[in-house]
């Protein structure tokens, strides 16, 4: 961006102003200026409450700086990451946004870099294994356009609220379980925008009534985005899990969300190699899709490696059935696989 443009932008941007009285710059809701070759890309900030005041102030902002010359379009990106401030006062925002879940000890996200690599089947499996443990447990499928929690466990219907306007979860095995597919039509997509995602997802985890928990497992949607960064900045995690198979294309994308936990200071409790081998019939392995890929990068990221869970068509049959492999399958050879990747992890929390 020239700096002719810029501070013609910039100018443009200080004149426009909001229904408090107060212009762009002021509120801190521009998170970024971008132009090139005559095109300006304007990133604001929007929550739940600003929603529908950014929609016409993005408006306004076409309206203003089309008119600049040499300037061809104008797109306005809306995004629920707020704009950084100095470190003090960054870290003093993060305290106040962060929402307290009553009667829960311990959350943990169980989280990917991408889709396809297993990761709602280990959130419900260790959920599970949690429980076998005698621990009183939870789970929230915060995966917004794509939850496969209700079907892995069965569970059909709408949640009720209760006296306290409280959304009472649904249960299998003694778990609390709460999720978007709950709220939904079963075949509707969720087309919605950050704020809306963000706005979903806090009241799923805030306002549902979890009773006593020991434990909250939050099963995370693939990426690094809205939703993502929603939990991370909102909800009070004690660490994140990271699943990954050994493939270089799964692992490029658990060292992206690796980062992004590590950028809002999220403890990342360790990696879980999913889809590890191929567990034979004669009892031998077959490396499918590679050898220790998840576990050299987790050397190399300097994170723990959890343990590794074998490709078997069991518990894929098992989360078919709405019955995780945990409890399908009590003398599976893969469920104390699980227990102990459980007990690891209970012990670093």
């Amino acid at each position: 961006m020239t700096e002719n443009i810029k501070k013609i932008i910039e100018e443009k941007l200080s004149k426009i102003l909001l229904p408090n009285k107060k212009n762009l710059i002021e509120e801190e809701i521009i998170e970024g200026i971008s132009y090139k070759d005559g095109h300006i890309q304007i990133s604001l900030f929007a929550n739940k409450d600003n929603i529908e005041e950014i929609e016409v102030v993005g408006k306004l902002l076409k309206k203003e700086l089309q008119n600049i010359e040499g300037v061809i379009s104008v797109t306005t990106v809306l995004t629920n990451e707020p704009v950084k401030k100095s470190t003090s006062s960054t870290k003093e925002d993060k305290k106040q946004t962060i929402q307290k879940i009553n009667n829960v000890k311990k959350i943990i996200a169980i989280a990917s870099g991408k889709g396809g690599v297993g990761k709602s089947t280990i959130s419900i499996n260790l959920a599970s294994a949690f429980s076998l443990m005698g621990k009183n447990v939870g789970i929230l499928d915060a995966d917004i356009h794509g939850p496969s929690v209700p079907h892995m466990l069965g569970l059909k219907g709408k949640p009720e609220v209760n006296s306290d306007k409280k959304i009472i979860p649904f249960e299998f095995n003694s778990m609390k379980v709460m999720s978007i597919g709950f709220l939904l039509n079963e075949e509707q997509p969720v087309v919605w925008r950050g704020p809306m995602v963000h706005s979903a997802i806090k009241q799923m985890a805030t306002e549902t009534d979890w009773g006593e928990l020991d434990l909250l497992i939050i099963d995370m949607p693939p990426g690094t985005g809205d939703a993502q960064i929603t939990v991370s900045q909102h909800l009070p995690l004690d660490g994140a899990v990271i699943v990954s198979t050994p493939q270089p294309v799964a692992l490029n994308d658990a060292v992206k969300a690796i980062g992004m936990f590590r950028k809002v200071d999220i403890p990342i409790i360790g990696v879980i190699e999913n889809m590890s081998y191929l567990l034979l019939e004669d009892g031998k392995k077959e490396d499918i899709f590679g050898t220790d890929g998840a576990k050299n990068m987790s050397e190399k990221e300097k994170i723990f490696f959890i343990e590794e869970i074998p490709l078997d068509k069991e518990i894929r049959e098992s989360s078919d059935k709405g019955n995780p492999y945990i409890f399908e399958k009590p003398d599976g050879i893969t469920k104390d696989i699980f227990l102990k990747a459980a007990e690891k992890i209970e012990k670093i929390i």
